[in-house]
């Protein structure tokens, strides 16, 4: 059965008419007697000077045409809504996520994004927008934000708002799967610390770009990598499609050797990938990693795109 809401507010009373499961039905009168029904019954009792009567229709079998909180028409701009009339004005960011516990880079998208639809009524959102959550939350931005992004929309946590003007960044929005993830999500427990002492061990750390897939990097609009002449000429086309088609833009020494050799199969050192970074410094911007004095990375600079560019039209 389709959950579905009508009220009327008029001279001949205030009446809401609901159909479908009993939460349903609760969640939604519990939101009109809130909001809409004190609003109606004064506009009407000063009209017509008297008190006027409420009826309540639960079980209607006869579908309606206004639905409340869902697009009832094809291409009607979409409008967020939760069941949920919790005011969020004294919340911030900060506290909404505390209650969650620790979470991933990608959990931490998907919640904030939610936060921000819930209290400030959003259509969609951004990586710019991301960015500010971070911000607001105070907490450590990763080399790429584009990923967790990536990621959540394999998922099917988040989809593209095809419905927005704005093309550029590109415009997510939270997908009901994805709604019910931050419902059902239980704050994960944290093992507590054994004091026995345990023995170092070096862990190579894995890049976040090893889970790029070519197919998505629409390498027929660029040249093939393999033809270039040089190693320098590589690396920049490998930087400047990741860069372009928005999977990233930080690189460390370790993201620039798993791309050139795990993602486009080409061979690379890190003594090649640092002399590409030492002699051409005006080409990238460097950064510390999360304030590691000992971990940089780069993002490339107009100077380095443009050289990459200049391959492309030499091809």
């Amino acid at each position: 059965m389709r959950n579905e809401v009508h009220f009327k507010i008029g001279l001949d009373g205030v009446e809401f008419d609901a159909k479908g499961d009993s939460d349903f039905i609760e969640r939604e009168r519990n939101a009109f007697e809130a909001k809409l029904l004190p609003l109606g019954v004064d506009a009407v009792a000063r009209t017509r000077g008297t008190a006027l009567p409420i009826q309540y229709v639960e079980a209607n079998e006869q579908p309606v045409q206004l639905l409340t909180g869902e697009k009832g028409v094809e291409n009607e701009p979409f409008t967020p809504d939760h069941g949920n009339s919790k005011d969020y004005s004294r919340t911030n960011l900060a506290s909404f996520l505390k209650k969650y516990g620790l979470l991933s880079e990608q959990d931490f998208a998907l919640f904030s994004a939610y936060f921000d639809e819930l209290k400030n009524e959003t259509k969609y959102f951004t990586k710019d927008d991301l960015e500010r959550y971070y911000d607001e939350a105070r907490r450590a931005k990763p080399s790429n934000i584009s990923m967790s992004l990536n990621r959540l929309a394999e998922k099917g946590l988040i989809m593209d708002a095809s419905d927005v003007e704005q093309k550029i960044p590109k415009p997510y929005r939270v997908s009901s799967d994805g709604i019910a993830y931050v419902d059902a999500y239980k704050p994960k427990e944290e093992k507590e610390k054994k004091a026995t002492k345990t023995r170092k061990t070096r862990v190579k750390t894995k890049s976040e770009y090893a889970i790029i897939n070519c197919d998505d990097l629409n390498l027929n609009k660029y040249p093939e990598v393999k033809s270039l002449k040089d190693f320098k000429e590589k690396m920049m086309m490998v930087l400047y499609i990741i860069t372009n088609e928005d999977k990233g833009e930080w690189f460390t020494t370790g993201d620039v050797l798993c791309l050139l050799t795990d993602i486009f199969g080409e061979t690379a050192t890190k003594k090649q990938v640092d002399g590409v970074f030492g002699r051409e410094k005006r080409w990238f911007k460097l950064e510390n990693v999360d304030g590691n004095k000992k971990l940089v990375h780069r993002r490339l600079l107009n100077e380095g795109k443009t050289f990459a560019q200049s391959l492309r039209s030499a091809e």
